[in-house]
């Protein structure tokens, strides 16, 4: 009798823990799907130049599934989640992952997100979804390669990562008069480094532990924080924002500073159908292994006009990456486009882009030739569509 009475305890509380852990929040898919066809119609590409044995026409795409959802408890807190699923076979497979929870007072979110000031960055304004001169989905233009141990970006980017989506802890503040405010922390980056073209072990101790503190080619201890104020003036929208970060190299080259800073700013105004705005960002000590604690930063200037489903738009970036900080090696990256975009309907448009592409090695150290020629000219050009689901 005792026994079967502890059973069925055993049940009634298997019952209640069941109960207790009944889903509340559904998840609804999302996501986008993102394709282009592009074209190098104009490039150097003789013998040791980026253009030498590649292929001038291209197609790309990039998919993601979004598996999202909330509930508001009768308390007020409203709970969520969001998986985003790469759809096309991927070493990151897994983009980001996180929960939130959101009130009155703000948000907190934890997960693999992005930094603060990345998830508050109004990049330079481009009138495609796809092309851009700034963090573009897709560029088609041969710019990887340099002269030396400091690799320059395929494109310019306002937006450099010091956590990428790393595990962290984010704070969004509510809305003060226009005001808003974030504020992260990473304990780890976990090996990557998109920037500098360095990729460092992993530091991992499956699921137990904590992770390693001197793994080169990654940076701990990560903060960041932005501010912006956005507000409508009689049809005037002005969007002004700043923000940065800190992290530690763990395991910095012999003489090298172990601080890395970032900082990013952005102004964008809209009024009649255009929409004008400049970003930059600048990131002190970019290497992950360069004693000299090489720089780099990125600037520029955009346009767009709206009209009906039209808008076209204008914009250049200029990117400079130092090699090394003695002021002589430094390689510039400059992008001119003209983008357009036609909105089929709500999350879904074709896009158009004409660029040009102007790359400039001034890599000289004695006794190491540059891996390609002094500079590098591409005009490009691309159509593609965006779908958002």
């Amino acid at each position: 009798m005792k026994h079967i009475l502890l059973g069925t305890t055993a049940l009634v509380a298997a019952g209640l823990v069941a109960g207790s852990a009944e889903a509340n929040v559904q998840l609804g898919l999302g996501g986008y799907y993102v394709a282009a066809a592009g074209v190098d119609f104009s490039q150097d590409d003789e013998a040791g130049e980026p253009g030498n044995n590649t292929s001038s026409d291209v197609f790309r795409q990039d998919v993601e599934v979004y598996f999202r959802g909330d509930v508001t408890l009768d308390n007020g807190l409203t709970v969520g989640a969001t998986i985003q699923l790469e759809g096309q076979q991927s070493g990151d497979q897994i983009d980001e992952v996180w929960a939130y929870f959101k009130g009155g007072w703000g948000q907190i979110r934890f997960g693999d997100d992005d930094d603060a000031y990345e998830q508050l960055a109004y990049i330079i304004p481009s009138a495609s979804n796809v092309f851009g001169v700034d963090t573009p989905f897709f560029d088609f233009a041969n710019n990887f390669g340099g002269g030396g141990g400091q690799a320059l970006a395929q494109t310019n980017t306002t937006i450099h990562r010091l956590s990428g989506d790393a595990t962290k802890i984010i704070y969004f503040s509510p809305n003060f008069g226009g005001f808003t405010f974030a504020g992260s922390w990473a304990p780890d980056r976990r090996g990557e480094d998109t920037y500098s073209g360095f990729t460092g072990a992993t530091g991992g101790f499956g699921g137990g532990g904590t992770t390693g503190n001197n793994n080169p080619g990654q940076v701990d201890d990560i903060f960041a924080a932005a501010i912006n104020f956005e507000h409508d003036f009689n049809g005037v929208n002005l969007v002004l924002g700043i923000g940065g970060g800190h992290a530690n190299l763990e395991a910095p080259a012999a003489g090298q500073d172990d601080d890395r800073w970032n900082f990013r700013g952005h102004a964008i105004v809209g009024f009649s159908g255009f929409t004008v705005g400049a970003a930059g960002s600048y990131l002190d000590n970019s290497s992950n292994s360069n004693a000299t604690e090489p720089d780099l930063w990125v600037a520029g200037l955009g346009m767009t006009y709206n009209w009906d489903a039209w808008t076209v738009g204008l914009a250049w970036s200029h990117g400079s990456y130092e090699v090394f900080d003695n002021g002589n090696d430094t390689d510039t990256l400059d992008i001119i486009e003209i983008t357009a975009r036609y909105d089929l309907g709500p999350g879904i448009s074709l896009d158009g882009m004409v660029g040009y592409n102007h790359y400039d090695s001034n890599f000289s150290s004695a006794g190491a030739a540059p891996v390609f020629t002094s500079s590098n000219h591409t005009w490009e050009a691309g159509v593609g569509f965006y779908i958002g689901f």
